[in-house]
């Protein structure tokens, strides 16, 4: 559990900001200090920069050429008034430590380097400028100088450490005390207070984060099928980029959803329509096969009568067969992706009147009677007048089945109003439709479930082939229809531009 809170990536950001501002509190902590070190030795130098200056021309610190004692004494008596925290040291013109005012056990360096004492004297450097502390063998402190001569010789040096051991000690003393660690509590409570602050706002932005963590991990793992409607958590007119990140993978998670709901109907139309038609397809087999093996065991013995009617039956089954494996190869096609139209400019009446004289045999064994009006040639549609044929014949061919001696199917031609479109309507006054199966004529899987029951029913293909077609020419086919008065078919095409 600890793991996978660390590995996540809000932990990882909070783990990220803890330590940059641990490394930025320290580096600032550090910087102040030495910048507030650096500020107060700057002040305490110039505060003192001529303190000895003024010592060495108050005091007479040689005679005739040596160190006079007594007046040296009286000198160190002098400067320890001025306070605890200043060191005194004589150097010679090496360097040397001569003379001091402490306890020698404490002088741990006797020789100092003469380079920071010249940059004082000249004033070649910025301040403040450190040397060397006699009492201790590396440390270095701040200063004050000056040349101590006899006439125009040079002998030696009034060296002046200002903060000396005491002045360290009560600014230990300092360190330690209550205020220090008041200071130290508030500026740890501000830090503090600015991580929870930082943490509160990296929450709020990594928040959306989560959420499309969540709803892939759900998407992935729950299933399609289950996966919940994450539509409402994302604004797709969002400037937020993670909003838009979530909008858009809910758009693709819904769309995917779809898609596979889509081809899983597809999948289950599939099996229903192979199973169907596998039945349709089975029947005439049996038919033609069991005719053609009582012709060919009993052919000798038959007359020539019942030997043709045996030949003419199977004949006849082997055409519905035949026909309906087209329909079959046709619906498929027309359903894949690679189905296209061919549009020209068709002269639809005469293109209707040519079907109804192709289908005038069988009109006329029913004695139905067929009809296009208007017969006007200059109603031309923008169609592929192949595909619009086979629209018109299996309309006709349904009207036929469904008609009797009397009946008349009229094709009707109207141009709409508004619009740039032509009316088609093909209309029959047969016996009509069930209410029940009008929402689903045109439904190849619903036509052969009927069909597998219905030992009667017709078993072509031919009004869902046609509603394919027409949607290719971004239409629609719609039907009204009412039991022993007749069926509507309507469908629209585009008139050339």
């Amino acid at each position: 559990m600890m793991f996978r809170f660390i590995s996540s990536f809000y932990s990882k950001l909070m783990l990220a900001v803890v330590v940059c501002f641990i490394l930025a509190g320290g580096l600032l902590l550090g910087l102040a200090h030495q910048s507030s070190q650096q500020y107060q030795n700057e002040i305490e130098q110039k505060l003192h920069l001529q303190l000895a200056e003024h010592l060495v021309y108050e005091s007479q610190l040689f005679k005739d050429g040596e160190l006079d004692p007594k007046a040296i004494k009286q000198a160190f008596h002098s400067m320890m008034i001025l306070g605890p925290s200043f060191e005194f040291y004589i150097l010679d013109t090496a360097g040397k430590v001569v003379t001091y005012s402490a306890d020698p056990s404490k002088i741990k360096r006797r020789q100092l380097d003469l380079k920071p004492i010249r940059d004082f004297i000249d004033g070649s450097r910025a301040m403040p400028i450190i040397g060397d502390d006699p009492r201790s063998p590396s440390r270095s402190k701040i200063f004050s100088v000056a040349e101590i001569r006899e006439g125009n010789s040079l002998k030696g040096y009034l060296y002046i450490i200002i903060g000396g051991e005491i002045y360290d000690s009560v600014a230990e003393l300092l360190q330690s005390s209550h205020i220090m660690k008041l200071s130290m509590l508030g500026l740890l409570f501000i830090l503090g207070f600015s991580l929870l602050v930082v943490f509160l706002i990296f929450g709020l932005l990594t928040k959306p984060l989560r959420r499309l963590a969540k709803d892939i991990d759900q998407f992935q793992h729950v299933g399609l099928e289950q996966t919940a409607n994450i539509a409402g958590h994302w604004q797709n007119n969002s400037h937020d980029e993670v909003q838009k990140l979530g909008a858009a993978f809910s758009d693709m998670a819904t769309t995917i959803k779809g898609q596979y709901q889509k081809v899983k109907d597809t999948d289950q139309l599939r099996r229903e329509l192979i199973s169907y038609v596998s039945h349709d397809l089975r029947t005439p087999l049996a038919s033609l096969q069991g005719y053609l093996e009582t012709w060919q065991l009993k052919h000798r013995d038959l007359s020539p009568e019942e030997g043709e009617q045996l030949i003419k039956v199977a004949l006849s089954s082997a055409r519905k067969t035949s026909s309906l494996v087209e329909q079959l190869f046709e619906l498929a096609h027309l359903d894949s992706d690679q189905a296209t139209i061919n549009e020209e400019s068709v002269a639809i009446a005469e293109l209707a009147q040519d079907v109804i004289q192709k289908l005038e045999l069988a009109a006329q064994k029913k004695q139905v009677v067929m009809s296009v009006e208007p017969q006007d040639p200059s109603l031309v549609a923008c169609a592929d007048i192949q595909r619009i044929e086979r629209v018109f014949t299996n309309l006709l061919e349904n009207s036929i089945r469904h008609c009797s001696e009397g009946d008349e199917i009229k094709v009707t031609i109207d141009q709409e109003e508004q619009g740039n479109k032509l009316a088609i309507t093909v209309s029959d006054t047969g016996t009509g439709i069930p209410a029940d199966d009008l929402p689903h004529i045109f439904d190849a899987h619903y036509r052969a479930a009927n069909r597998a029951k219905d030992k009667s029913s017709h078993g072509g293909l031919g009004l869902a082939i046609a509603k394919r077609i027409v949607q290719l020419h971004r239409s629609s086919i719609s039907v009204e229809s009412t039991l022993g008065e007749g069926t509507r078919f309507c469908f629209t095409l585009d008139k050339p531009m």
